[in-house]
């Protein structure tokens, strides 16, 4: 089988890779340390499309044997350690490459045909509902992806079934850039979902924002 070249995706920074593969999740996702265009990073693959796999990252200046994460009041502490010590944190192992194959050093080519087709929704209320849908079926909510466009754009990526080639980015324009690393949101409250850093108000659902260091390259919006 032939191994299809990932799309790279750059976070703004090492909580947002942190937050993506630690928070919320029950089994944290492994990240990998390597040297990728002339900086050592930390990546994880976060989806698949059309058979290429789309890997978040961000710069990595630290050295360890995990990546350390927690929220304790609304603040997060995010270190890379040797040795799982400390219960209160969730731990991401690292997995350090020493070579990649040649056809996953280079960023995939992006054309129309391998971009995720776009959904707007009218307000967040209906993209937390998205993002929520698979607690249903015991699974977490998916993450939602900060970056800026012409305006402020949340989306989250979805197939409706595993067999579906077909990826789809439901997303929101905002008219501001939110502050808060979360959404809180209920649906057996009559309230709208609000931005936060704290997650641990109960009768909520949350799911976690990722910030991105420019728009997504495999995302093409309506005008």
């Amino acid at each position: 089988m032939k191994l299809k070249t990932p799309h790279y995706v750059e976070l703004e920074s090492m909580q947002d890779l942190a937050r993506l593969v630690c928070a919320l999740e029950r089994a944290p996702l492994p990240v990998f340390s390597l040297h990728f265009h002339g900086d050592n990073v930390l990546a994880a693959q976060a989806d698949l499309l059309m058979g290429s796999p789309v890997i978040y990252y961000a710069k990595f200046k630290g050295q360890g044997e995990f990546l350390a994460y927690r929220n304790t009041g609304g603040v997060e502490d995010i270190t890379a350690v040797e040795a799982i010590t400390n219960p209160t944190f969730v731990y991401a192992p690292i997995i350090h490459v020493d070579k990649l194959p040649d056809s996953m050093i280079k960023n995939a080519k992006v054309d129309k045909k391998s971009k995720y087709i776009s959904i707007k929704l009218k307000d967040v209320a209906s993209l937390a509902k998205v993002s929520s849908f698979k607690m249903f079926y015991d699974e977490g909510p998916l993450p939602l992806f900060l970056f800026k466009d012409k305006k402020s754009i949340i989306g989250t990526f979805l197939s409706m079934n595993d067999s579906d080639n077909v990826s789809y980015f439901y997303y929101v324009a905002l008219n501001s850039v939110p502050s808060g690393t979360f959404v809180k949101y209920s649906s057996q409250r009559v309230e709208k979902p609000e931005f936060t850093n704290k997650i641990d108000e109960h009768g909520y659902i949350y799911m976690k924002v990722i910030r991105l260091r420019k728009n997504h390259p495999l995302v093409m919006l309506h005008d």
